[in-house]
């Protein structure tokens, strides 16, 4: 896999804005889902009958890919009968009961409606069983007779998804439209703005995009879009309101100060991808903070290390790459990132019960910093994507990792569109680090814990002496359960307190390059060592 072109999304094969499934890594925090791709051809949907009815649909979809790809296999009756348990959470007098061949929905005791059994791993005799049930329901409890049709999906998917993993979870409609919004972009004009009692506040304006395009500046008040006043309305309303289709321009009218006169603006809206990646030029080393891993984030990462290269020129000690707080994002990115710093060999590999679930991927030839020191910074709030870019690096020695255990969410999901927008994001891999080091519950080591640690003295005293906790590990590749909780221990999270110890440790190693030398070769055994 390539990544060392600029300027081109790197989603990969399957196409962001058609493809229905998606393979992904949801953020720790459940924030950001993401896309991986690869050069294979993703598993195939499963395409339901035109006939059905919405209702049928999204039971079907549901079974048959939790049935088909999650990590271990579950009968779709088990999940069926789970669903429809359910519905309790409407009706708490709600009870289902399997009897022999059929199944039979009761409501304070009362029977109101029953179906055949269909066979245990038939998607679409469950599908019709639970909505033949639901139909019966509606009609006999008010309760369920009230509920929208998006609150029956809730709470019966969320049933049929409970005892499974924790990322795995099914979003509604309009938590879809956000998540796809997170991952792709959005309809918007390029501003920033802040709740005000007329409306919203503009913040700040990015450059060369509608908003700026059209006149827009900061401290504009919008009071009025498409011909609607904002005042009183939620600072989340007012942002829907701004964003909408491409093709479909917005009006908004704006007060500006020492102006009378409300001015009117008809503003084309953009495809607008939130920035993941923030640049610094401190001292003798470049800093980047990357707060996510969107379609954006390579080519913005590789931008801005070039950037440093050029205005540093033969000044630069290193680069800082700050990974704190990055929740993840899209898998393909974090592998692309990752290829930007290596020349060669494996990146990540995952592997699931799905046979499309093994994918492997390896660095293409052509680093754009190559020679430069690079140090990345993680703490336990650290996940998903960004433990795939910190161990790959590590594990290649080619970076030096100072912080905290990462958080350990090691686990590949994928993102199936269900009929009605919503979406089902399913567990069905596990991320493995180019040392084959299973990143779930673990996460990353640092070679430089500066947990607890109040000044560079007390880190390096404690980090220089021993080696890595990842060094130790990497000493028998097949790790026990013991070796797992002994590792998850070793370098806790916890909140610094003032001077960042993190930022001053690194830039220490950057000074003295026979330090960051041992440190990088503390911090990258080789397999078997």
């Amino acid at each position: 896999m390539s990544s060392k072109h600029l300027g081109t999304s790197l989603i990969g094969c399957f196409a962001i804005t058609r493809s229905p499934l998606r393979f992904v890594l949801v953020a720790a925090f459940l924030a950001l889902a993401a896309c991986a791709s690869q050069n294979v051809s993703p598993p195939t949907t499963i395409e339901k009958p035109v006939d059905k009815s919405e209702v049928a649909r999204m039971y079907a979809t549901v079974l048959e890919n939790v049935h088909k790809m999650y990590l271990d296999e579950i009968p779709v009756e088990e999940l069926a009968l789970s669903g429809l348990a359910g519905l309790s959470k409407l009706e708490p007098g709600a009870i289902v009961k399997r009897k022999e061949d059929r199944v039979d929905l009761q409501i304070n005791g009362t029977s109101v409606g029953f179906v055949a059994a269909a066979p245990r791993n038939d998607s679409d005799g469950w599908a019709s069983a639970i909505e033949d049930l639901i139909k019966s329901g509606r009609k006999a409890s008010t309760k369920l007779a009230k509920a929208e049709i998006e609150n029956i999906y809730k709470v019966t998917i969320d049933a049929i998804l409970v005892d499974l993993d924790r990322y795995t979870r099914y979003d509604g409609k309009q938590a879809g439209l956000r998540n796809r919004e997170s991952r792709e972009g959005f309809g918007g004009i390029g501003v920033s703005i802040v709740g005000h009692d007329q409306g919203v506040r503009v913040k700040a304006v990015s450059s060369d995009l509608p908003a700026s395009r059209a006149g827009i500046v900061a401290g504009d008040i919008i009071v009025n879009i498409d011909g609607m006043p904002l005042r009183g309305l939620s600072l989340r309303r007012i942002v829907r309101l701004l964003r909408g289709p491409l093709s479909k321009p917005v009006q908004v009218t704006v007060q500006r100060e020492n102006q009378s006169a409300p001015i009117d603006l008809l503003i084309s809206r953009t495809r607008i991808i939130p920035t993941t990646v923030f640049y610094q030029a401190r001292d003798r080393y470049a800093y980047l903070k990357v707060t996510g891993f969107n379609q954006d984030t390579t080519t913005e990462l590789s931008e801005n290390v070039q950037k440093a290269v050029r205005e540093f020129g033969g000044a630069l000690d290193g680069i800082v790459i700050d990974l704190r707080g990055n929740p993840g994002g899209l898998l393909d990115q974090a592998v692309s990132a990752a290829d930007l710093f290596l020349q060669t060999g494996r990146i990540s590999t995952t592997r699931g019960r799905h046979p499309d679930s093994l994918q492997l991927f390896d660095a293409s030839e052509g680093e754009i910093a190559q020679d430069i020191p690079l140090v990345l910074l993680v703490n336990g709030a650290s996940a998903s994507a960004s433990e795939v870019l910190a161990a790959a690096l590590q594990d290649h020695g080619r970076a030096v990792l100072i912080g905290s255990n990462s958080f350990g969410k090691g686990t590949v999901q994928t993102v199936i569109r269900l009929p009605n927008e919503g979406e089902l994001i399913l567990t069905w891999a596990r991320l493995h680090s180019p040392l084959g080091f299973d990143l779930n519950r673990i996460g990353v080591v640092p070679a430089f814990c500066t947990s607890g640690a109040k000044d560079i003295a007390t880190v390096l005293k404690r980090s220089l002496g021993n080696p890595a906790p990842r060094a130790q590990i990497a000493a028998s590749h097949a790790m026990t359960n013991k070796t797992r909780a002994t590792a998850g221990k070793e370098c806790p999270w916890q909140p610094q307190e003032g001077d960042d110890v993190d930022i001053a440790v690194a830039k220490r190693i950057l000074e003295k390059p026979d330090l960051y030398k041992h440190a990088l070769g503390h911090s990258a055994p080789t397999a078997g060592s």
